[in-house]
C-alpha cells in the first residue's frame, strides 16, 4: 500500500531529482522512494545496540583536518585500520572501524558539529 503526503521541496533539488530521475529511467516517486529507505536505513542501523564494522569516510576542508584528526584519535580504541589522503584542498580520512553502534554513532554525531566536515559510515557487517 502506498500513501501520499506534500513535501516542499527547493526548485534547484526538485530539477536535480527530475534530471536523476531521467538519467536513471526511474520515477520520481521510486527515486525519492529509493533514496528516502537507504538514508533511513543508514541513519537507524546505529541505533539498535550491536558490535558493528563498517567504513568511517570523512571528508574536510580548511582548518577542520585537526579537529577530525583529534576526533578519531580519541576514538582509536574502535578504528582497526586508518588512511589520511590530501586531494586538492581537501583532506580524507578512510578507517576500518569496529565497536558498539552507539560509540559509532558518538563518533559521526561529533565529526557532524564540525565546520566543513563531510562523513559517512558504511555498516557491513555486525559482529556476533
Amino acid at each position: 500500500m502506498k500513501r501520499r503526503f506534500g513535501v516542499s521541496l527547493s526548485e534547484e533539488l526538485v530539477e536535480k531529482i527530475d534530471a536523476l530521475s531521467s538519467e536513471l529511467k526511474v520515477s520520481r516517486s521510486k527515486l525519492i522512494q529509493d533514496i528516502l529507505a537507504e538514508v533511513i536505513e543508514d541513519r537507524t542501523h546505529l541505533l539498535t545496540p550491536h558490535t558493528c564494522r563498517g567504513v568511517l569516510i570523512v571528508v574536510s576542508r580548511g582548518g577542520s583536518s585537526d579537529l577530525v584528526s583529534k576526533v578519531l584519535e580519541r576514538y582509536s580504541h574502535c578504528i582497526l585500520a586508518r588512511t589520511h589522503h590530501h586531494a586538492g584542498e581537501a583532506c580524507v580520512d578512510i578507517g576500518l572501524v569496529e565497536g558498539e553502534s552507539e560509540v559509532i554513532l558518538r563518533i559521526e554525531r561529533e565529526l557532524r558539529r564540525i565546520k566543513d566536515v563531510g562523513e559517512r559510515y558504511l555498516p557491513f557487517g555486525c559482529v556476533r
